[in-house]
């Protein structure tokens, strides 16, 4: 591999440099993120020179080093990878770039990430993992998940709420090789592109907190909006003590209450179509049978013209597309009215009115907006949404991260 002069990055990528910090003040624990899936080619680029090592079947061996100027081309071979920008015609069983230190980026499928990168041959294409620092993978989480621009209070508890998260789901994808995914099955997380002056001073006024209930982290589920409530973990998924209903303050969410008319085409179709696999003819009414705690609908009746079947309300609020299991549903004849349930004829729509967005667990994103502009600390919305935590620094060694793939 050449070695070349090194090329000034763009100012686009300087200006989201993190704060200067002393090695010493960093509290080290590497996350690996999933960052793509079943491709077949990609370029990566460097801010710094890098050294590129690559999977044999004898270990890893370096390939030299690649400078900022270079891109290099990987392509999957079905099974095995290949330098194509090299014309290299040896097959590897993975590749990782490893830049010389913590402000170095590397970019792949059009992205800048701090961190190294590890690509992995898998299934018919290849997977793309960033291995970053915990606190530098919240500078791009803290604003992908709550608008930059909001209280830093709220920033900051996000950002505690974030951190806390990750920990709890550290090697949840051991397997493959990666920590977390950079999608909404874990956290957004989209690179260098997300991060904002203000997002990472809530990252850095908090480094290292977490919220833990008898000394592990507690999963810190939260969600945009409540409307008006949040929800008992026991009802959703598992009894967790630190998660139980309480008032929310998120008037100002758009959506804290909405509406939404299906017809019954769609109804029909959504909910046949989904992993629910309803189908009962026409879709008569909707009943619901048991509530939650906070309100949600927990479990509902799905009568139809060929029978009734019974569902959760998460999944069937998936299965329609819904914002929340918060709602009311009424039936509309074809005149625009609302109808009595039953009457004989299927309606021609349904009509749902609801409150919140998301699940509902946990801190409400709007409600904690609306508790940091009355003057709350971070510490004083999480101990509302989060009942009975501590909020201790976190110990690096304490907790086991994905295995190198």
């Amino acid at each position: 591999m050449k070695y070349l002069q090194a090329l000034t990055l763009s100012s686009i990528l300087l200006s989201a440099a993190a704060p200067a910090l002393a090695q010493q003040d960093r509290p080290h624990l590497p996350v690996r993120i999933q960052v793509a899936a079943q491709n077949t080619q990609t370029t990566l680029r460097v801010s710094a020179t890098s050294e590129v090592k690559a999977l044999t079947s004898l270990g890893w061996k370096s390939l030299g080093h690649l400078r900022p100027e270079v891109p290099l081309q990987v392509s999957s071979t079905g099974g095995g990878l290949r330098l194509s920008s090299l014309n290299n015609q040896e097959i590897y069983s993975g590749l990782r770039l490893e830049p010389p230190n913590d402000s170095a980026m590397v970019q792949t499928h059009q992205a800048w990430y701090r961190g190294g990168v590890t690509i992995k041959p898998g299934g018919t294409g290849f997977s793309t993992i960033n291995e970053v620092s915990l606190e530098q993978y919240l500078y791009s989480v803290v604003p992908s998940e709550m608008p930059a621009s909001w209280p830093i209070e709220a920033l900051k508890s996000q950002a505690v709420a974030a951190r806390t998260y990750a920990l709890s789901h550290l090697g949840q994808h051991r397997k493959q090789g990666f920590d977390l995914m950079a999608t909404t099955a874990s956290q957004v997380y989209q690179g260098v592109k997300a991060e904002h002056p203000n997002s990472i001073r809530a990252v850095e006024d908090t480094r290292g907190e977490i919220m833990t209930h008898n000394g592990k982290p507690i999963h810190a589920y939260f969600h945009s909006t409540s409307g008006g409530m949040t929800e008992n973990g026991a009802d959703l998924w598992a009894a967790m003590p630190y998660l139980k209903p309480v008032e929310d303050f998120d008037h100002a969410s758009p959506k804290h209450t909405w509406h939404t008319q299906l017809s019954q085409t769609e109804v029909q179709q959504r909910l046949r179509n989904s992993d629910l696999k309803v189908q009962v003819g026409q879709v008569m009414f909707l009943s619901p049978l048991k509530y939650t705690q906070g309100g949600r609908i927990k479990t509902l009746r799905v009568h139809g013209s060929q029978g009734h079947k019974d569902v959760d309300g998460l999944s069937f609020r998936m299965a329609l597309k819904l914002n929340s299991t918060f709602f009311n549903v009424g039936a509309i004849n074809a005149q625009g009215e609302l109808m009595k349930q039953p009457e004989g004829q299927a309606p021609q729509s349904f009509q749902f009115a609801g409150r919140g967005w998301g699940h509902g667990l946990g801190m409400s994103q709007w409600g904690a907006r609306q508790l940091a502009l009355d003057g709350k600390s971070y510490r004083d919305i999480l101990s509302h949404y989060y009942r009975g935590v501590r909020i201790e620094p976190l110990n690096p060694g304490a907790y086991q991260v994905a295995s190198a793939p």
